[in-house]
């Protein structure tokens, strides 16, 4: 993917503006960006994995806050843990050591059934891979997390894929849609019940640059206009720079 084209691509979109004008220097510039609280507060995170008789540390102590409305970027070479910090904060990997709170939420000291609810009614997650249902429409992809949470699906669902740009591909199986269209449909579900949080890991990653720009854009948009916190995983520190703030992970820190 041509990064550099693609951020020449949402600079173009948003009329030719810089975007590092977007970027604050935090805490001092808090205010200037409408991230007046914290949103995502971690303390002392610890996670590790067993391969064989060896454990091998992923996360390291890791304290980290995210504010309200803030667009950030995980950057880092390949097996830093970026991904596993994104599934530990979204409440799919559970720690070893330390907690997770999101919007004042201890996420790890809820029950099995509250944890579920609570990630859906608040917490939207954008896979890679899209993981879509094959045998499913996109507007039944898209309804699910409704009906999971009781929602009159089919309404909410069209809406949110119009606000993604895929009204008229409603119909169409994932088979049947382009890779794009794919992660578009993927972002219509993640949106679909109004989270306060959005994670997205590599949204860009099995795209080409137009796609990629077109995607991000979207996102942006989306953690702009709703006040949504936007937390993106890249491995690309260009597409980083439309953001908020980026934070490095290397050897299980933040750097």
């Amino acid at each position: 993917m041509n990064s550099t084209k693609a951020l020449d691509f949402l600079a173009a979109r948003n009329h030719g503006s810089d975007l590092h004008t977007r970027t604050c220097t935090m805490p001092a510039d808090r205010a200037t960006c409408g991230m007046n609280d914290v949103m995502i507060e971690t303390v002392d995170l610890h996670r590790s994995y067993r391969i064989g008789r060896k454990s091998i540390e992923v996360l390291h102590g890791i304290d980290l806050k995210i504010h309200r409305g803030e667009r950030v970027f995980l950057c880092g070479p390949s097996g830093a843990g970026k991904t596993t910090l994104l599934y530990t904060l979204a409440g799919l990997e559970r720690p070893e050591r330390g907690s997770v709170h999101i919007d004042g939420t201890d996420l790890y000291a809820l029950g099995r059934r509250e944890q579920a609810r609570f990630r859906n009614q608040r917490i939207g997650y954008i896979f890679q891979n899209y993981h879509l249902l094959p045998e499913l429409t996109a507007l039944e992809n898209v309804a699910v997390p409704g009906a999971i949470a009781g929602k009159d699906t089919m309404e909410l669902a069209m809406k949110a894929l119009e606000r993604v740009g895929l009204g008229d591909r409603s119909d169409h199986l994932p088979a049947e849609l382009s890779g794009g269209e794919q992660q578009r449909v993927a972002i219509a579900r993640a949106i679909v019940n109004e989270p306060k949080v959005l994670f997205a890991d590599e949204p860009t990653g099995n795209l080409d640059s137009k796609n990629s720009a077109e995607i991000m854009g979207i996102l942006l948009d989306l953690a702009t206009e709703h006040q949504v916190t936007l937390v993106v995983v890249t491995h690309d520190q260009n597409l980083a720079k439309a953001g908020d703030r980026t934070l490095i992970i290397k050897d299980g820190s933040i750097h």
